[in-house]
Parts: structure tokens; sequence; C-alpha cells
């Protein structure tokens, strides 16, 4: 029946039932009565209408692996750059140095304090936290943009999922269109078109249950499982360096570079003029000549 090819690769779904109602009426006329009055026949057109559709749904599942595949790989990928940054050395805080009494010792040179607020090493310090902060930023902005990845990756599947099973829907609607077509072009011309049965063997195929195929399954799990690894290796990593750029104070990164804060943000200058009048001791304001 190569007029079946035909018509699942047509576009106009009213002509193709139209054939499929002209094949019946062919049939019925050419074919012996017993395949079309037995319920437990099965007409060969409806065993190629079967068939065809069973192939379409194979090339759905196909392109759906490949979709899998396509998104598990890219997911490993996100999840590899994640690693790569939550591995950096540089984002993680250095041991606090000793401090003595706001000084720094070194050898072959005097104890020199920078200034009354902290040592040459602290300021050091400072310097090389205000660094790693930094790096933590960008390193913690390239994870989300990984991480958001995955989650759109997760989405994408699920779109494909759903994309899947509309076709597939699709698929086994247009079967059951041409079937009934073809059905109808039957008893319209069989002799004996009171004894066709109601259903023939096959004729009814179940589907089965959207988004519950294997491939659906695992993908949704592969997907998943990268998803709970990364958010938890991101958890432990954020946990490791974050604590000091919680606690940080932004307005003291001046002292990093041994500077004292400005004293007259809290106090007014001992050299200011007094704008009060003078008063004598009549306290009529006058100086006393």
């Amino acid at each position: 029946m190569a007029f079946l090819s035909r018509l699942f690769k047509r576009g106009d779904p009213l002509a193709d039932r139209e054939e499929a109602r002209r094949q019946g009426m062919r049939d019925a006329r050419q074919h012996p009565l017993g395949e079309f009055t037995d319920p437990d026949f099965q007409p060969a057109y409806v065993t190629e209408i079967r068939a065809r559709a069973r192939e379409q749904i194979t090339e759905v599942d196909r392109r759906l692996a490949a979709t899998r595949t396509a998104l598990l790989e890219r997911a490993a990928g996100a999840r590899e750059q994640i690693l790569r940054e939550l591995g950096r050395s540089d984002t993680r805080p250095e041991p606090p140095a000793a401090y003595a009494n706001g000084h720094e010792s070194a050898a072959g040179q005097d104890e020199r304090p920078v200034d009354a607020f902290i040592s040459i090493a602290e300021a050091r310090a400072r310097r090389a936290e205000a660094r790693r902060r930094v790096v933590v930023e960008e390193a913690n902005a390239s994870v989300q943009r990984a991480r958001a990845l995955i989650e759109h990756l997760t989405q994408e599947w699920e779109s494909a999922l759903i994309e899947r099973d509309h076709e597939v829907e699709a698929v086994h609607a247009r079967a059951e269109q041409l079937i009934a077509a073809y059905k109808g072009g039957v008893l319209q011309a069989h002799p004996r078109k009171e004894e066709v049965p109601s259903l023939w063997k096959g004729e009814v195929i179940a589907m089965e249950p959207t988004g519950e195929t294997a491939t659906a399954i695992s993908g949704r799990e592969e997907i998943g499982r990268i998803l709970r690894e990364v958010e938890h290796r991101i958890e432990v990593w954020r946990a490791e360096v974050m604590p000091r750029e919680l606690t940080g104070e932004p307005h003291r990164r001046q002292l990093s570079r041994g500077q004292e804060p400005e004293a007259s943000e809290n106090r007014a200058p001992e050299d200011a003029p007094d704008h009060r009048p003078a008063q004598d001791g009549d306290g009529t304001g006058q100086e006393d000549v």
C-alpha cells in the first residue's frame, strides 16, 4: 500500500481522509467479505496504518533521545565549570596572621607602627582580603550563571517531553481518523455492511502514559542529580568562603592603605573659632578699653 506513505507525508487532513474512504470502498468490493465481517480479523489497511504510526512514534522518541543526550552534555559542561570555580584556591580565606601590640616584627628592622590602629601586616592582610573578595564575587557570579543554565536545561527537557507527548497524540489521532474514514468507505460499499463489527481487532491501540517513558524518566533523574549535586557543593563552598565577606566593613577599607580616619568626623576641631560674643563683667558684650 504505497499510497499510505503518501497519506502520512501529506499536509491536507481532509484530502487524506477522503483518499482513505475511497480505499475502504475499493477494498470492500474487491476483498473477501469475511475480512470485514470477522471482528477477530484486522484489515490490511488497519495493520498498515498502525505500523506507520509506530514508525512515526519511534522517530519522535529517537529525536527525544537525541535531545536528552545534548541537554545532558550541556548540563555536564555547566557542572564542570561550577566545580572549577569552587575549586579555586584564591577564593579561600587566608589564616589570620599573628599581631603583636599593633606592630610588625621584621628581621634587621626596628619595630615601627603604621598608625595608632593597625600594623603593616594587618594592612597587607586587609588588602589581600579585599582582592579575595573580588575573586569570590567573580567566581560566585560565574557559578550562578552555570547553575541557572542547569535549571534552564531542566525546563528545556520538560518542554521537550511535552512536545513529544503532543506529537505522539497527533500521530494516534491521525491514525484514528484514517481508520475511521477507511471504515466509513467499507460501510458505504460493503454488501453486508450490517454485519461489519463496531471494532476490528487492533483498531484501538492504547497510548502509553505521557511523560512516563524510560527516556523521560532517565532524563529527569540525570539532570536532577546534576542540579542537586552542584547545589550541595555551592552551599558548602559558600560556608567556607563567605563568612569573612559577610563580616567585612566597607567603610574601613581606607585603613588598608595605612591611613588614619579623619578625627573631624566625630569631634569639632580644637582651633575652631568661638563665634559667641565675648561678654564683659556687666554682661553688655563690650570689651574693656
